[in-house]
C-alpha cells in the first residue's frame, strides 16, 4: 500500500513538472505531454529600458514538431506591442495541461512633464498545451489568481472584487462560428480586427479544428481575406499616411485620451484601411480633423519622434 501510494506521488510530481533550458537568445519549456513553449527575440536594448529584459515572440511547438506561433498579429514594434515573461511552476495546472501565460501590452505615451514613457498593462491568457490553443485574453484582478490545489480550476477575481472561478472544463474558446457571426452582425468591411480579438487566424484553428461542421464558416472567412487582398481598393493603399492638404496647427488644439485597450488605428476613415500599430488605454492624442460622426483624424506625438497622423473611430478616445 505504502509502495503505491508512494509511486502515486512520484506521477502527479512528474505531471507537474517541468524542464527549463534557457540561454541569451531563447527560454524553452518543456510539458509532460513532451510539447514545448519557446521564448525568443530578446526585447531589443534599445527598447528593454522602457520594457525590461523579456521576449518578443513565442512559439508553441507540439509533441508531433508542428509549430504555432501565438499572438503573431501583435508584434513588438516602436509603438509597442505584445512581450511576453517566463512563467513559473506556480502557472501550471495540478494536471499539467494549462499554463496561465504572462504578457504585457505596451506602448508608448507622454507624461505630465512631456516626457516619452511606457504604459502597459498585463494580461494572462491560457494555453492549452495539448492543442495550442489560448483563450481567456483577460486581465485586471483575474491575473493575480491561483490553480486550484486539486482540480483544473483557476481561483481569481474579477475587477470588482467579485470571487471568480474558472473550470477549464467549461472554458470558452474562439470558433470560426462565433467569429463569422460577429463579423456578420456588425457588418463590417474588414473582417481582421474579428481575428485579432481570437489572437488571430491560428489560434481559431488551434481551438476549433476544421471539421465538417465549421468547414463552411472557415470557407467565408477565408473568402473575406482573400477578396480583401485581391481588391485593388486595399492593394492601392498607400504604406504611410497621404495628406490632402497641411495639417493643421495642433498646438492650441484640445487633447483627447484613449478609452480602449487597443485602439486600432486606420489609414482612412474606413474599417477596411486598418494599418499595423494601435494605441492603448490611456495614450494621450490630438483630435485634428473629423469625418461623419465616426471617425476622427488624430496625431499622436512622442518626444524625439516624428509625430504619427492615423484615422481612428470615434469610439475609442474621449475628451
Amino acid at each position: 500500500m505504502r509502495r503505491a501510494a508512494r509511486l502515486g506521488f512520484v506521477i502527479s510530481a512528474l505531471l507537474v513538472s517541468r524542464e527549463v533550458w534557457c540561454s541569451d537568445q531563447q527560454s524553452i519549456m518543456v510539458f509532460p505531454n513532451h510539447a514545448r513553449l519557446v521564448f525568443s527575440t530578446p526585447v531589443p536594448s534599445a527598447l528593454s529600458q522602457e520594457f525590461g529584459p523579456r521576449w518578443s515572440r513565442l512559439t508553441f511547438v507540439r509533441p508531433d514538431g508542428t509549430q504555432l506561433s501565438l499572438i503573431p498579429d501583435e508584434l513588438l514594434t516602436d509603438n509597442g506591442g505584445v512581450i511576453f515573461s517566463t512563467v513559473g511552476s506556480r502557472a501550471l495546472s495540478p494536471g499539467g495541461r494549462y499554463l496561465v501565460l504572462d504578457l504585457t501590452r505596451t506602448g508608448i505615451t507622454e507624461n505630465e512633464a512631456g516626457q516619452s514613457v511606457a504604459a502597459s498593462r498585463e494580461f494572462c491568457p491560457i494555453l492549452d498545451t495539448v492543442t495550442g490553443c489560448v483563450s481567456r485574453d483577460y486581465a485586471g484582478g483575474i491575473c493575480g489568481g491561483a490553480w486550484d490545489s486539486k482540480s483544473e480550476i483557476w481561483h481569481s477575481q474579477l475587477d470588482s472584487g467579485r470571487p471568480d472561478s474558472q473550470s477549464m472544463n467549461t472554458l470558452a474558446k474562439p470558433t470560426a462560428k462565433a467569429i463569422w457571426t460577429q463579423y456578420s452582425r456588425a457588418k463590417s468591411s474588414d473582417i481582421r480586427p474579428f481575428l485579432r480579438a481570437a489572437l488571430g487566424l491560428s489560434n481559431i484553428n488551434a481551438c476549433d479544428p476544421p471539421d465538417a461542421e465549421n468547414a463552411s464558416y472557415y470557407a467565408q472567412i477565408k473568402d473575406v481575406l482573400g477578396n480583401e487582398k485581391a481588391s485593388p481598393k486595399a492593394s492601392a493603399l498607400p504604406l504611410v499616411d497621404v495628406q490632402p492638404s497641411p495639417s493643421p496647427d495642433a498646438s492650441n488644439l484640445p487633447q483627447w485620451t484613449v478609452q480602449s485597450e487597443r485602439a486600432w488605428l486606420y489609414e482612412r476613415p474606413s474599417v477596411g484601411s486598418i494599418r499595423h500599430g494601435y494605441l492603448i488605454r490611456g495614450d494621450r492624442v490630438t483630435v485634428i480633423g473629423e469625418q461623419g460622426t465616426g471617425w476622427m483624424r488624430i496625431r499622436y506625438a512622442r518626444v524625439g519622434k516624428s509625430p504619427t497622423e492615423a484615422w481612428m473611430q470615434k469610439q475609442d478616445i474621449a475628451r
